[in-house]
């Protein structure tokens, strides 16, 4: 009767929406919603694990990985993106096609880091889920903030902010992706540059020179009021 009760439920999940799923997967930290994140997780493999499957069957070939490190990658797509998930169905027309492809950028990534880990290489930081950032959030709501810790964040959020208003908005929306996603000794991932780009219209030079400008602003803002030593 118990693994009937399961079933059931498992299979109200698999009638859901696509959007519900993400939301309920989004809400897994929510201790109201853990099991409904679980089944919902569940129901999204469902619908989406076959096409996954077969596309890091083709990624992890062509990184000459085997068969049973595609299975490896699969798991590993799901796993980050229970824990990570940032898609946002609003924005996508066809939801179903948008987390479709979500998860292939998952999937990638995911095979890179397989690759580096089977080749005594570096697990690269970044998961995939890197977005643009527009404007400067509260210093909670990431876990961590490029190579700036939550703490430094949230004292000297207010000074950065006024370094940020001197600027031009698409000057602001550089250093802060800059800001909130560089890793001290790693480049930028390149579908976040390639994002960047098109947010903001310019090219990569062009953002490499209006970062410098903001950094610059934001430093000799620091040292003003104390915050920085020369």
């Amino acid at each position: 009767m118990c693994r009937l009760k399961e079933y059931l439920k498992a299979e109200a999940y698999i009638k859901e929406s696509t959007e519900d799923l993400v939301q309920y997967v989004k809400w897994h930290e929510d201790p109201e919603y853990k099991e409904a994140s679980k089944y919902a997780l569940e129901a999204l493999y469902e619908r989406f694990g076959r096409v996954v499957t077969e596309k890091c069957e083709i990624i992890a070939s062509k990184k000459g990985l085997s068969s049973s490190d595609a299975l490896e990658i699969v798991e590993n797509v799901f796993k980050s993106f229970y824990k990570y998930c940032k898609f946002k169905p609003e924005q996508h027309e066809d939801c179903d096609k948008g987390l479709k492809y979500y998860l292939y950028t998952i999937a990638y990534n995911e095979t890179i880091n397989l690759w580096r880990k089977r080749n005594g290489i570096g697990v690269s930081p970044y998961t995939g889920y890197e977005e643009v950032i527009e404007e400067l959030p509260s210093s909670d709501s990431y876990e961590n903030v490029g190579s700036i810790s939550r703490k430094q964040l949230e004292r000297e959020r207010e000074i950065i902010q006024i370094g940020l208003d001197r600027h031009s908005v698409k000057h602001q929306i550089i250093y802060l992706t800059y800001l909130f996603h560089q890793k001290k000794g790693h480049k930028m991932p390149p579908h976040l540059l390639d994002n960047l780009r098109k947010k903001v219209g310019l090219p990569q030079p062009t953002i490499h020179a209006y970062l410098k400008e903001v950094k610059d602003t934001v430093k000799d803002y620091l040292i003003i009021y104390g915050k920085q030593k020369k």
